[in-house]
């Protein structure tokens, strides 16, 4: 059940990271006691004015969405609830909110990203008016509040600090939720074209393999970060050394690249979100391209991601590259690294990728990057669009998309982007 204004979401924090974002309901009240049970004395203190106060009781009243009187949203990392924004109707279209985040996810941009989901559903639900009663000592309520963008009208009461504002967002609050989600998106697509690690995983690594033939290329295009081959067996791959699982890799994990069979592509997915991986390519096909079976098994593919935190390039793509003299990454199906230029191109069509860089090198034009989205289950272009405006080694995007994410928020970003970069967008059908 969804709020109007407030559907399943997926939030991208700060450090690239995600929490999957849903509205309140009665099952959580055991985890909302255990959210504010593990809060420091400091953020309890901070939240309900009292340090010491019955966790129980305070879950059963706010495990509640009426829509009407009273409404919650949930911050999930995984099973885990991290974050909890609420609002209750006070009197007419005012309601008074209230925001608690888990002590090792503040300070990484979820708070305001919940206060902006909560003020849309409000709006959409005829409330035009937020209330905060924030502790006078609580800076960092204060602070988020004061960078939200939203118009404030404060007023100080002995120990509080009492805080108005409107839910419709102005436009100085969606250019601030705009200029954080753009620090998301470069965080998040930097781990996949600048990691500094990267396991490649396949049943095989055995060099006619697609396992095999993106491990020799992102070996031999002398990419400067750290390779772990995972073969399954652990036997060694051209030999050097190998592992059987992505979890006995000792060494940290950034980005896996993923070619085993679509069967099995969500169980290995689930051992790298164990590991800790954050950034994962997945060129497997057999998901949503091939039908009812497969759209299923996209979905617990998105599912494993958002439960760990990972970001996602494909599936059934050919891989990412960055031309970088500092990074040197082919983790691609693309025989070798094309020639160095200011060219940023995602295609959500391997073939044509490959076909139009092939073109490119003959007539001598470069790329500064490549990322092949394939089913376009995650990262996307809008993430895209976001990394290169802000990357001084690209001047042109040229996208080839068969599928919009967020049209509406793509011709916003084209619009802004376009200003300064020329962005070069074909649009096509999908055609299989």
């Amino acid at each position: 059940m969804s709020a109007p204004g407030a559907p399943d979401a997926t939030l991208v924090l700060r450090d690239g990271s995600t929490v999957a974002v849903r509205p309140i309901e009665a099952r959580d009240e055991a985890a909302l006691a255990d959210f504010y049970g593990k809060l420091s004395p400091e953020s309890r203190a901070f939240r309900f004015f009292a340090s010491t106060t019955d966790v129980r009781e305070i879950a059963k009243r706010l495990a509640i969405s009426d829509f009407e009187s009273q409404f919650g949203l949930a911050a999930l990392a995984g099973n885990e609830l991290v974050g909890h924004a609420v609002y209750i109707v006070t009197a007419g279209t005012r309601a008074e909110m209230g925001l608690a985040i888990a002590d090792g996810y503040q300070g990484r941009g979820l708070g305001i990203l919940l206060l902006g989901r909560l003020a849309e559903a409000a709006s959409h639900a005829g409330i035009d008016v937020f209330t905060a009663v924030v502790k006078a000592d609580n800076h960092r309520m204060l602070d988020l509040l004061r960078d939200s963008g939203f118009p404030l009208w404060l007023r100080s009461e002995p120990g509080e600090v009492h805080a108005d504002f409107p839910t419709e967002l102005s436009a100085e609050a969606r250019q601030n939720f705009e200029r954080r989600d753009a620090l998301a998106a470069l965080a998040a697509v930097n781990r996949f074209l600048a990691p500094h690690s990267v396991a490649v995983i396949g049943d095989s690594l055995d060099p006619e393999t697609t396992g095999g033939t993106i491990l020799r290329h992102l070996l031999s295009s002398g990419f400067a970060g750290h390779v772990y081959p995972v073969n399954g067996t652990g036997e060694p791959v051209g030999g050097g050394k190998a592992y059987r699982s992505v979890r006995d890799i000792p060494e940290p994990v950034e980005m896996a690249v993923i070619t085993v069979p679509a069967i099995a592509a969500v169980d290995v997915a689930g051992e790298c979100g164990q590991k800790g991986v954050r950034a994962l390519v997945m060129t497997t096909g057999g998901f949503a391209e091939s039908g009812p079976e497969g759209t299923e098994l996209q979905n617990r593919l998105l599912e494993v991601c958002r439960q760990a935190g990972m970001r996602l390039v494909g599936p059934n793509c050919m891989g990412v590259l960055n031309t970088s003299p500092q990074v040197r990454l082919n983790a691609s199906l693309v025989p070798e690294l094309p020639l160095r230029g200011r060219i940023g191109f995602l295609s959500q069509s391997g073939s044509l990728g490959l076909a139009v860089m092939e073109h490119a090198r003959a007539v001598g034009s470069g790329f500064s990057a490549f990322v092949s989205v394939g089913n376009n289950a995650d990262v996307s272009g809008n993430d895209l669009l976001q990394y290169w405006e802000a990357d001084p080694h690209t001047s042109v995007i040229l996208l080839y998309l068969e599928s919009f994410g967020n049209p509406r928020r793509f011709a916003r970003l084209a619009r802004r982007i376009g200003r300064h970069k020329p962005i070069v967008a074909v649009k096509a059908g999908r055609t299989g």
